[in-house]
């Protein structure tokens, strides 16, 4: 008899087992850098406090507020500015990155991207929040 279906088998087989072991390593991937993720986030969240700080210290008055999620499962902050038709940024933890969201009280248009933690704490805060203090 034959037995290159039993070959054939046998090579899919293990085709599905290294696909498998694959898509569990990103899996595991994910996980672990969600963890170191989460790990930070604290750290993260008081670079952003300072700067909002420095950003109202020097406009001499509180024109920027932070406000902090409280979900648990996705942590996040959201900026908000008394002073501009840009009112908010929105920063918020998504599976290992960070996702920020602008809002526009101009154009009603939200923009949205992800960040990430390619750099140190404050240098990610200073990235995530520079561009729209510009534009206050």
């Amino acid at each position: 008899m034959n037995d290159w279906s039993r070959q054939i088998g046998e090579k899919h087989r293990r085709r599905a087992q290294s696909a498998s072991l694959v898509a569990q390593a990103v899996v595991d991937s994910e996980q672990e850098r969600r963890a170191a993720l989460l790990l930070r986030w604290p750290m993260i969240l008081m670079a952003i406090r300072a700067l909002a700080e420095e950003y109202n210290a020097g406009f001499g008055l509180d024109a920027v507020g932070v406000v902090e999620g409280s979900d648990v499962e996705q942590p996040g902050v959201t900026l908000e500015s008394l002073v501009s038709e840009h009112p908010t940024l929105e920063i918020m933890v998504d599976g290992a990155e960070l996702r920020v969201r602008t809002g526009s009280a101009v154009d009603s248009i939200e923009r949205t991207h992800w960040v990430a933690l390619n750099r140190s704490d404050s240098d990610i805060a200073a990235y995530l929040v520079q561009d729209w203090m510009q534009r206050l």
